[in-house]
């Protein structure tokens, strides 16, 4: 009786290792597919002075801007232009975009 006994003991304590080794395994991997907050890219907010909205454009700051291809650009802060806030602006080509990739493209 006393070796049923230890070998009962046994088999739940493997059971419980196992049970263990799976909860740790599912934690890591729910964590590593889950995004984390601190990811994420501050937002940043820029108030433009200028009188007309592309002048607006071409104050912000290169960091205001994502790049998206030769001469093309994405605007990823929110701007206020008179009051109002603008963000998502995409600028691809032309005289902005020239302009945008002189001070702001690959160096």
């Amino acid at each position: 009786m006393l070796a049923l006994e230890r070998s009962y003991i046994r088999y739940r304590e493997a059971v419980m290792v196992v049970n263990s080794t799976v909860l740790i395994a599912l934690v890591i991997l729910i964590g590593a597919t889950v995004p984390s907050f601190a990811e994420e890219e501050p937002k940043q907010t820029f108030t433009c002075t200028a009188k007309t909205f592309n002048e607006c454009l071409m104050e912000a700051p290169c960091s205001a801007w994502k790049r998206l291809g030769p001469k093309g650009y994405q605007l990823s802060t929110k701007i206020i232009f008179r009051g109002n806030p603008v963000e998502g602006e995409t600028i691809s080509g032309g005289t902005m975009g020239e302009m945008l990739e002189t001070t702001c493209g690959k160096k």
